[in-house]
């Protein structure tokens, strides 16, 4: 009599809409091997560009503080702000297990106040183009000029429409760790070009053992094309563009801000 054996039936997914930020451990872990390449390009711009020892810095728009984290590890005062109060407790908790300190501030990106200026400011990975208008995104730089010392700098990375006006379809990756694997997937879902807004469906397929969860987000960004980019630091008098790299992050490697640009990190520097 012939055996059988029968296959374990695989997982459904349950699936849920969510804001990705409310799982800030799955949502980062997408991003964390990026991280120690963007933490060393913005020591090499401190050293570039800001004539004085950076000290204190702060990161706009913080999230799950993969950045925060990583910065304070390499010895610097930084102060992490965000609206989003699951990221910022989760930084806080992975702060401590790292045995690190920061600070971390719930407040608006377009409107914030600290009492001390700060040597050096940055924006990670299109954070910025979360501010859905223009004033918004001017308030934005404004408020951050106003909290840098003179001679400090700003360090800006974004997406911008290339001259071809080519969006990405649809963007995968996977992670996995010793306690889950996660897929990832962003996919251009609409583009409104009058308001200059694309809406992208984020998803991440979760897999802790043999519980699979699916979660779905929609999320809104901002449009730039290189002279919509030109036209907004044209209102910021108080910032001059002074290097612009790619999502390369070599400092040896500067480029220019053209009609084929389209990862673009921007370095602005406080006037005197």
């Amino acid at each position: 009599m012939k055996s059988s054996t029968s296959k374990k039936p695989e997982a459904k997914p349950t699936s849920e809409s969510i804001n990705w930020y409310d799982h800030p451990e799955w949502y980062e872990a997408g991003f964390l091997k990026e991280t120690p390449s963007e933490a060393r390009f913005l020591e090499d711009v401190f050293r570039k560009y800001v004539p004085f020892p950076v000290e204190r810095i702060l990161e706009a728009g913080c999230g799950s503080g993969r950045l925060v984290r990583e910065m304070a590890r390499r010895g610097y005062a930084v102060t992490g702000m965000d609206l989003n109060q699951p990221a910022l407790d989760y930084c806080e908790k992975t702060l401590k297990k790292l045995g690190c300190r920061a600070v971390l501030s719930k407040q608006d990106m377009t409107s914030f106040h600290f009492d001390q200026p700060f040597d050096a400011a940055f924006n990670a990975i299109n954070t910025f183009r979360h501010l859905e208008t223009e004033s918004a995104a001017v308030s934005h730089i404004k408020c951050i000029a106003k909290h840098l010392r003179p001679g400090g700098v700003f360090v800006l990375s974004l997406h911008i429409v290339p001259n071809d006006g080519e969006l990405w379809g649809t963007e995968s990756w996977s992670v996995r760790t010793p306690e889950y694997n996660i897929k990832y997937s962003l996919s251009v879902q609409s583009v409104d070009l009058e308001k200059r807004l694309e809406t992208l469906k984020m998803t991440m397929k979760v897999s802790i053992g043999d519980d699979v969860k699916k979660l779905t987000d929609l999320l809104r960004l901002r449009l730039y094309d290189v002279e919509q980019l030109k036209e907004l630091l044209a209102k910021i008098k108080s910032l001059e563009l002074v290097g612009v790299y790619d999502f390369w992050f070599d400092i040896s490697d500067p480029c220019r801000l053209s009609k084929k640009s389209c990862d673009v990190v921007l370095v602005l520097k406080k006037k005197a």
